[in-house]
């Protein structure tokens, strides 16, 4: 009996091919599952919602106008929920920000400082970036009044550093004032320098100061003897004068310049005397008519 030979590589080859076509298929069938659901998904409809950014790059510390701010359209996520991204510019403009803001960059309600009764305060005691720890330096916000001729014709606003000046009356006791070197009446010395302005209500300013600083004005503001002035410094001078060799009275000012002093008129003491009496013009006098010398009206 003879027998059939059948050659084994044969039967493998196609196999591999058999295994080839499968999987080739089963990938084209992925790609067109994934393909379409993709094409599904586009055409379903994407929740946008609206949110505020800025429409140009916005300074901290100035007063955000309408200009700056732009309404978009983005996709809704987590990112910008109501509890989070800013939908109304109205709630934004006026406000100072803490921090710049990028142009395209979205406002979120954490750059609105709010008070506990809900509104805005318009402005950030702390820097940006600046965290409260227990070693740090306690800093507060507190309000002067000063009018516009001490305060730079009025033309300090908020973010500006200013320097300010206190004016009050010594009050020199009667037993140093016996003995004649000195005498009651006003000085003036700078006090704070470098001292943030945080907002500005007409004469009103905010002031950024430390805890101590904050008692001292609170003070002087309750004595009613005191008046402030504020003075322009370039922001990039963060020097700090020596205070102790400034301070200014009437007497230092007359003496530096050579200014005159009053005297009494007259000299001494006592009633000034009566001037004299300027005596009265007496009439011309006219020669009896006809006598030589008489003079005739014309």
């Amino acid at each position: 009996m003879e027998m059939e030979y059948r050659d084994p590589s044969k039967r493998g080859r196609w196999i591999v091919v058999a295994g080839v076509v499968l999987a080739l298929a089963a990938g084209g069938a992925a790609f067109y599952l994934i393909n379409q659901a993709q094409q599904q998904a586009g055409q379903g409809e994407l929740q946008k919602v609206s949110v505020v950014v800025a429409a140009r790059p916005i300074a901290a510390r100035q007063p955000v106008v309408a200009e700056d701010l732009t309404v978009r359209e983005v996709p809704a996520d987590d990112t910008n929920t109501d509890a989070i991204a800013v939908r109304d510019p109205a709630e934004v403009i006026g406000q100072v920000l803490p921090v710049t803001l990028f142009q395209g960059q979205m406002l979120t309600k954490s750059l609105l400082n709010t008070t506990a009764g809900g509104g805005t305060t318009g402005f950030s005691i702390l820097d940006p970036g600046q965290t409260v720890a227990s070693d740090s330096v306690a800093w507060r916000a507190v309000a002067i009044t000063v009018p516009d001729d001490r305060a730079v014709g009025g033309l300090i606003t908020a973010g500006m550093t200013v320097d300010v000046l206190l004016s009050a009356q010594i009050n020199v006791p009667q037993d140093l004032m016996t003995e004649g070197k000195y005498y009651t009446d006003n000085a003036t010395k700078i006090t704070y320098q470098n001292m943030l302005v945080l907002a500005k209500t007409s004469s009103g300013y905010v002031v950024k100061v430390t805890l101590e600083q904050a008692e001292e004005i609170t003070h002087l503001v309750a004595t009613g003897n005191a008046q402030f002035s504020m003075i322009m410094r370039p922001p990039s001078d963060v020097r700090f004068a020596d205070a102790s060799k400034l301070g200014e009275t009437t007497n230092m000012i007359i003496q530096r310049y050579g200014l005159p002093i009053p005297q009494n008129f007259p000299p001494g003491k006592g009633p000034i005397p009566s001037a004299a009496p300027t005596a009265t013009p007496s009439l011309p006098v006219t020669a009896p008519s006809g006598a030589p010398g008489a003079s005739t009206a014309p």
